[in-house]
Order: C-alpha cells, then structure tokens, then sequence
C-alpha cells in the first residue's frame, strides 16, 4: 500500500497502537497529529503523516533512553 494513501481517522488510530477515532481526533485537535483533509463528508489522514508521527515517537524514546524496558 502507498503511504500516500489517505486513511480513515479509525484506521489510524489502529496504526497508532489501537487508540479510538475520538483520540485521534483530540490529537489532531491538539496539534500533535497533522490536520486531516475532508474527502467527501469524510476526514481523512495521509497514510505517511501517521507513519512519519509514530517514527517521531520511536526517535524520541531513543534519545530518552530505554528506561521503560522490561527486564526478564
């Protein structure tokens, strides 16, 4: 799949870990996710813009540092 492909607000909250259409769009709301484009009646997401976000996320848990690992 292209990651130009325009997204529903559902089927990025399943990429962002499962979380509810109703968080994604507080974190849109939030500036924390990128604004969504209408499509039809519809809001949608750019595939990539949700990628790009969780890569963000996993940089910044690297420079932290792993201190929530969990150690066996």
């Amino acid at each position: 799949m292209s990651d130009e492909a325009l997204i529903s607000l559902a089927e990025a909250g399943r990429l962002l870990g499962g979380v509810c259409e109703k968080t994604v769009r507080r974190r849109i709301a939030a500036g924390v996710l990128p604004p969504a484009v209408k499509e039809g009646k519809f809001l949608r997401l750019f595939r990539s813009d949700v990628v790009a976000h969780i890569e963000q996320l996993k940089e910044r848990r690297n420079r932290r540092g792993d201190r929530y690992a969990i150690s066996s």
